[in-house]
């Protein structure tokens, strides 16, 4: 009598897991990935703005104060020039954490806006970069549109920078590994 009684529990249990909904478990094979480059172009003295000043005054040898927060809008281009293909845009904030005169550390929160003409959506990420030391990294912490479930890692570099009448245009180059839980 006990053994039937058994094999309906098992009946049930398995009949109520089949009914629960839940994610494809990762079955070891590659994870669908995206390679996005792209080279921003950083125009200092138009498309950024200081929203709290330093806490501390700049180190001897550096401009920044330790504490100063930058809201800022930049735009993305497929090529090193910025009259070349625009793929969209990168909005963020920058906080300077600690500064020496050897250096910077900036804690950087961004969103990029991608479009390239076929894949459209938006990028989260944050981390610390000197961007005086090469290469720096970001961790991709999110997305949507085609990048929803997105993870994974930004690697950028310095290109340039130019004197213009407002102020520098600095281009640095990005590639973008991007994962996603699909």
């Amino acid at each position: 009598m006990a053994l039937p009684k058994l094999l309906c529990v098992a009946l049930f249990v398995i009949a109520s897991a089949s009914l629960v909904q839940g994610r494809t478990p990762y079955n070891g094979g590659p994870r669908p990935y995206r390679l996005i480059t792209y080279y921003l172009q950083q125009q200092f003295g138009v498309n950024e703005l200081g929203m709290v000043p330093p806490a501390r005054p700049p180190v001897s040898g550096t401009n920044t104060g330790f504490g100063v927060e930058v809201v800022y809008e930049f735009t993305m281009t497929a090529e090193q020039s910025p009259q070349s293909k625009v793929l969209g845009y990168v909005r963020g904030t920058a906080i300077a954490v600690n500064n020496t005169a050897a250096s910077t550390t900036f804690f950087v929160q961004n969103v990029i806006h991608y479009d390239d003409g076929f894949v459209q959506g938006t990028l989260t990420q944050q981390g610390e970069a000197i961007f005086a030391s090469l290469p720096w990294e970001f961790a991709i912490t999110g997305g949507t549109g085609a990048f929803r479930n997105a993870y994974g890692f930004n690697v950028g570099r310095f290109i340039s920078s130019t004197p213009t009448p407002n102020g520098n245009l600095i281009t640095t180059f990005y590639e973008a590994s991007v994962f996603f839980n699909h």
